[in-house]
């Protein structure tokens, strides 16, 4: 299941950047501007983990966004997205660290390295988790970023 994901996120990957190298109306890969965006828009999806503040980082989602726990269902949709992530009571730590931005035109992909320790929500241990993730982000009519498909090991 977890190779196939990947197969269909990298294929979607594929498939925009063959488009826009056949598009003559889209700029090959994003603009400065579109990277420091990106990079302020992490910043505050780090923070929004940081203060448990779930309903501000459901937000940075698209409305169809999925997500693509590992050995998990996929978590379809905004509204589904914050009561997956209110399942996570307090958030001890978050580091990301944005490996690559990429993309053309209104889709960006941004490989992250993460360490994530928390305590979930009627527990009292903390649990840690590091990895890599694969984020599907789209430019929204207002130019600002959002997150569209998401996937982590």
């Amino acid at each position: 299941m977890k190779n196939q994901i990947i197969l269909c996120l990298s294929i979607l990957i594929l498939i925009q950047i063959i488009s826009c190298q056949k598009s003559s109306h889209l700029n090959k890969g994003l603009t400065n501007q579109d990277i420091t965006n990106i990079q302020s828009f992490f910043e505050l999806h780090k923070q929004n983990a940081l203060s448990s503040d779930w309903a501000a980082d459901a937000l940075l989602y698209s409305v169809d966004a999925v997500r693509f726990p590992p050995g998990s269902d996929p978590i379809k949709g905004r509204n589904v997205i914050q009561e997956s992530l209110e399942t996570i009571d307090t958030v001890l730590s978050f580091k990301p660290e944005i490996l690559e931005i990429d993309g053309c035109g209104n889709i960006a992909y941004v490989t992250v390295k993460y360490s994530f320790t928390s305590i979930l929500a009627g527990t009292s241990e903390p649990v840690i988790s590091t990895g890599k993730s694969l984020m599907i982000l789209r430019k929204q009519h207002d130019n600002s970023w959002k997150f569209h498909r998401v996937m982590w090991n």
